[in-house]
């Protein structure tokens, strides 16, 4: 790699493939329910059918709102349209890795990136600035990204 590339990579994989899972779902068994329970007596089945639907219409809103990519550069890490963090704002940054589970059986491993120094406000939580990063693989691209394009005046902790 060389010290000017940007390294790009996918935010929240797992959650958007749940998330279309659960709208085709909802989606399309809502307006099967409707279908189905507009030809026979009754409203309940209508009224389900629609409750799903709109269910879905919220997963959606829910996608179309999450982050799509982080760039992680020699001018330092953004994810384009959201935030922007220059390497000369960063003064203390670390990366840990935890396991979050879904249902019994499922888990994927969660990349939290917290730093001090000064930043974008909006990222501001307990006094020090966090994002939050989630998706399947892609653990070694991100430290390796961090280790090879932070400057030496950044302090990298990978915890």
């Amino acid at each position: 790699m060389v010290p000017g590339d940007a390294v790009k990579m996918r935010l929240d994989v797992v959650m958007r493939r749940f998330a279309m899972a659960g709208f085709v779902v909802f989606g399309a068994g809502g307006v099967v329910a409707v279908v189905v329970s507009s030809s026979t007596p009754g409203w309940t089945g209508e009224v389900f059918g629609l409750l799903s639907v709109a269910f879905a219409g919220l997963i959606l809103l829910a996608l179309r709102k999450s982050a799509g990519s982080l760039v992680i550069s020699a001018a330092g890490f953004s994810v384009p349209g959201v935030f922007d963090v220059r390497w000369t704002e960063v003064t203390r940054l670390r990366v840990y890795r935890e396991k979050r589970r879904v249902g019994r059986w499922m888990h994927w491993w969660h990349y939290r990136l917290d730093w001090t120094g000064s930043g974008p406000e909006v990222l501001l939580e307990d006094g020090e600035y966090s994002y939050a990063l989630g998706h399947l693989g892609g653990g070694a691209r991100l430290y390796g990204a961090l280790e090879r394009l932070a400057p030496g005046t950044t302090r990298v902790e990978l915890a």
